[in-house]
């Protein structure tokens, strides 16, 4: 019979697709549950306005450009160093970005240190120490974008095993992770079915389950079609009399 041949059909369907939707379902619930501030880690790390309070310690600007003519870029910010906020200059040129003192000019090299002492001045879930810091100049972990190397990546020992990454040339933070980022970008990656990059949301293997869940609906509604059109047999009932 035709029906038993789509009902064949939609259970082929249902194996197919069945365990690739539940997936989709616990997948999708996870990022539609947790707020994106809050998987971006932004309650991590402290506001910091780079408010210059002494602008009498700060070398003009005309002072950066002879030093640097060549430069593309100059920014002014504040940075915690030696126990401070410390007002420093961002200089790019050359395809690079140079930390330099306000004050006095001078070129300032981050050390592991200093790193360390910002991370542990701009962490904002309480006053514990870094348990680890990492230098990465190549392999980075998974949630970390190879375009951000090197980088100094620090450690908190806390519930969602916050790491914060930072610039080794500005000590800017570049990123942030911790546990519930790590679940986010799981979910993402079999939300959308790209297992290597997990960027592509058109990719053939997700068009295909989608082809498929339609393929599965379809089938579904021949059988209810068919189930809807099939008649019940009469009833017959037979009636002895006597005389």
């Amino acid at each position: 019979m035709a029906n038993s041949r789509w009902r064949v059909w939609h259970r082929w369907m249902a194996l197919i697709v069945g365990l690739q939707m539940v997936v989709w379902s616990i997948s999708g619930a996870y990022m539609v549950f947790f707020k994106l501030p809050f998987i971006h880690g932004d309650h991590l790390v402290k506001q910091h306005d780079a408010v210059i309070h002494d602008s009498q310690a700060v070398a003009p600007f005309t002072n950066v450009l002879d030093k640097y003519p060549d430069a593309s870029d100059i920014k002014l910010s504040s940075l915690w160093l030696n126990n401070q906020w410390q007002p420093v200059y961002h200089v790019s040129h050359h395809g690079t970005t140079e930390l330099i003192d306000a004050q006095n000019l001078e070129s300032i090299h981050l050390e592991q240190s200093a790193v360390k002492a910002i991370a542990e001045k701009i962490y904002a879930l309480g006053d514990q120490p870094a348990s680890r810091i990492e230098w990465l100049a190549d392999n980075p972990p998974t949630e970390l974008n190879p375009a951000h190397l090197p980088v100094w990546r620090v450690d908190f020992d806390d519930f969602g095993s916050t790491s914060l990454y930072f610039s080794p040339t500005t000590g800017e933070l570049v990123t942030k992770r911790h546990t519930f980022w790590r679940g986010f970008d799981i979910m993402w990656m079999l939300h959308i079915m790209d297992y290597e990059e997990r960027v592509d949301i058109e990719s053939w293997l997700l068009k295909g389950f989608i082809i498929a869940n339609f393929v599965f609906l379809m089938t579904g509604a021949v059988l209810l079609v068919y189930t809807l059109r099939k008649t019940k047999p009469e009833s017959k009932i037979n009636v002895e009399g006597s005389l």
